[in-house]
């Protein structure tokens, strides 16, 4: 966790912390068996349907990622 938490302090903007902490939160909810994480369920996912439902869910959510390389 000290590794995650220095390479998002140090290598990443605010916004790029907020998305890549929603991104972890569901993973370091389930590791520990207390946790400040609230509010997320584990959902089973394919690895060929992810980028799908990923995309889906943050146009669901009003999401949108901009700056990426195409």
């Amino acid at each position: 966790m000290a590794k995650i938490r220095d390479f998002a302090t140090q290598q990443l903007n605010a916004e790029e912390r907020t998305l890549f902490a929603a991104l972890l939160a569901p993973g370091v909810a389930q590791a520990y068996d207390e946790t400040e994480v609230a509010g997320f369920t584990m959902v089973e996912w394919s690895s060929g349907d992810f980028p799908d439902d990923l995309a889906r869910a943050l146009r669901q959510a009003r999401i949108r990622v901009t700056g990426l390389d195409p």
